[in-house]
This record gives C-alpha cells, structure tokens and sequence, in this order.
C-alpha cells in the first residue's frame, strides 16, 4: 500500500507541474480509484452487501480524430478493479468518445470483464460465479487540463437458477465514478 502511495503521490506531483502534456493532445491516462452506487438494494435477505469502493487501476491509450474529426476520440483500454462482490475483476475495453468542449465528452463503452456474478436460487443466495460478461456503458468525462471525472451508468446483472433453469437477469443500472491522469 505504501509503494502505491509514493506512485500516486509522484504522478500528482508530475501532472501539477506540468511534465504531462496538454489535454488535448494526451495520448495515454492513468484511471484510477473506482467508487459506485447501486439503484438496486441487494435482492434477498441472504444476500451480500455490494462493494462500491472498488480500488481500481487501468490505463488507456487515445486515438485522436478516430473518426476523422477532431471532436470524436477512441479509447482502448485495460483495467483491474474489485467487482460488486469485492473480487477480483479484469477489463478490456473500447471507447468512442464526443468532445463537446474542452471540458466535458461522452460516449459509449464497449468492453468485455472478468468478474463475479451472484447466482440465486429460489430467492436464496447461493454465492459468486465468475464469469467472462460483456460491457456496454454510456459514460462521460468531466476534465481539468489533465486530470478527469468519469461517469458510467453499468448494466447489473443476476445469475439466476429458478425451476432448474438457468438465465440472468438484467436489474436496475450501477453509477460508477473514477479519476483519470492525462500524460
């Protein structure tokens, strides 16, 4: 934890300083932290609490004009971050983004993740399976010349075995938020 802090503390201190480049010309970001909150309050009595500090680390690399204009950008990206479980979670992901101003873009995420997913059984939690689940998220980003907010409005979705028959469900979204670190 403490080498992590000294990383941390060493990147603010380059960012502030200006050893990173401009925002709009950045071609690689450092997300970091991960914090969330679910619409949907967990489904039975038996089940656990969600995590929604999720202690996460990716990196992203922008392709500019991706779309031969200079509003739209490209994300593709890599991240690890503790799921809604307090697991273990892996991502990869493409992002296409709509520069409004110079402040604030939004887009759409597309990805696929690692992760645990809660399986139930006639309304009882049986635990965790992980699972290998697609990623589609609309997001935005609010930027101060290097650093960034990001929103994202995530699927969340069950596990469940009802009658001997296996299906997810789809239920009410999770707001997910992280910091970025433009270089």
């Amino acid at each position: 934890m403490r080498r992590a802090s000294i990383c941390l503390s060493a990147l603010l201190y380059l960012a502030s300083t200006g050893a990173f480049s401009s925002q709009d010309t950045w071609t690689s970001q450092l997300r970091l932290g991960g914090w969330s909150h679910h619409l949907e309050d967990e489904p039975y009595e038996s089940s656990p609490r969600f995590n929604e500090s999720h202690k996460g680390i990716g990196y992203y690399y922008r392709i500019n004009q991706c779309h031969g204009s200079v509003s739209w950008y490209c994300k593709v990206g890599v991240g690890y971050l503790r799921d809604s479980f307090d697991n273990p979670m892996y991502i990869a992901s493409w992002n296409w983004q709509y520069a409004f101003n110079e402040h604030i873009s939004a887009g759409l995420l597309l990805g696929v993740g690692s992760r645990t997913v809660a399986r139930y059984g006639d309304e009882v939690f049986l635990g965790t399976e992980r699972k290998v689940v697609p990623l589609l998220a609309p997001n935005m980003e609010i930027t101060w010349g290097r650093f960034s907010i990001g929103f994202a409005v995530l699927p969340h979705v069950d596990y469940r075995v009802e009658d001997g028959k296996n299906q997810y469900d789809l239920q009410k979204p999770t707001l997910f938020w992280d910091i970025g670190i433009s270089f």
